[in-house]
């Protein structure tokens, strides 16, 4: 056995005969052959050729020596290798079948992390989806998920993800909040607009109404123009006719009178009120349209009696307007004629 005898590791130093008469003697080698003497000449020549000699002989010697030395320690540390090689052999046949083990679990291990992080991905995905499930929807509808969103448990329930599901959940409160609040202004203007709509048709529905109305009026008032026009001209006709037949002024007195009341007699019995049971009037509605006051008496005089009445109110049916228009005319005309033949 090889032991480190000449070694010292500690100083750094080691002890081979060698090593120590070539180190003693580099003293003088330096002395002798620091200065290299002309080679052109044969003196010069000879002492350079011989000190090449001396050189390469110190230095094979000493080349010599520290492979001597060497090869103990190099055997040695071929010896160190192999056991240490044989050694560790052992270990890892003994260490291999626990880290396959151990493997096998730390594998598991982390596969059910990824899937455990993959689920919680998921759901914080879910979370951040919420403001899309519910845009253009109604206010209650944003509502109710800003509910939802704000019961999720992020604090316990996320594990490795809570602060991602944290930040997701207050990023789609912040934004659903904002949601809830434009689609409530919109909700609102479009609640006035529908309004302003309704109540633009309906104003279009009374202006169309009164203009149907005054198209009838304006009708109604030509139709009963056009019956006076006859009237006038029928009582023109019978007034020349009892002028032509009556010359003497006594006779004229009275035969008109009588004959005029003959003539308005069929007039009033023409417009008799039908019997539906329509729209009524009130006597004011009838003083409004003939433009002067009338009495329920006068009426009954011209033959209308009231359709029914209503508290000290009579009512006049709608559908004889045209005809108490026509008896207020015939009683004119009457009047009138009665005048001139007075």
């Amino acid at each position: 056995m090889t032991i480190l005898q000449n070694v010292d590791l500690d100083k750094g130093t080691v002890e081979v005969t060698e090593y120590n008469t070539t180190n003693a003697a580099l003293a003088q080698l330096r002395e002798k052959y620091l200065t290299i003497p002309d080679a052109n000449t044969d003196e010069g020549y000879a002492f350079i050729k011989g000190g090449i000699k001396e050189l390469t002989g110190l230095r094979t010697a000493l080349e010599e020596a520290r492979k001597r030395e060497k090869a103990p320690y190099l055997q040695a540390g071929q010896i160190i290798d192999a056991e240490a090689k044989r050694i560790t052999e052992e270990l890892v046949k003994l260490e291999n079948p626990m880290k396959t083990a151990k493997k096998e679990v730390d594998d598991r291990l982390e596969r059910e992390r990824q899937e455990r992080i993959a689920r919680l991905q998921a759901k914080v995905y879910a979370i951040q989806e919420m403001p899309y499930q519910v845009r253009g929807k109604s206010s209650s509808e944003i509502a109710d998920m800003i509910d939802r969103c704000g019961e999720i448990d992020t604090a316990h329930d996320f594990y490795d993800l809570t602060k991602e599901a944290q930040a997701a959940q207050q990023n789609a409160l912040n934004e659903l909040t904002q949601m809830l609040t434009d689609r409530l202004a919109f909700e609102a203007n479009e609640r006035q607009r529908q309004e302003l709509e309704r109540q633009q048709a309906e104003m279009q529905r009374q202006m169309d109404e009164q203009q149907a109305a005054l198209r009838r009026q304006q009708e109604e008032m030509q139709r009963q123009q056009e019956e006076m026009e006859r009237q006038r001209a029928e009582l023109n006709a019978a007034r020349q006719q009892l002028a032509e037949q009556q010359p003497a002024p006594v006779i004229a007195l009275a035969a008109p009178e009588l004959t005029l009341a003959a003539l308005a007699e069929p007039t009033y019995s023409a417009l008799q009120p039908s019997s539906d049971e329509g729209e009524c009037l009130k006597l004011g509605d009838l003083t409004a349209r003939l433009g002067f006051a009338v009495t329920s008496e006068f009426l009954r005089s011209l033959g209308f009696e009231p359709a029914r009445r209503e508290a000290k109110a009579c009512l006049y049916r709608e559908s004889e307007f045209s005809h108490i228009c026509a008896a207020l005319i015939a009683h004119i005309q009457n009047v009138q004629l009665r005048q001139e033949a007075a």
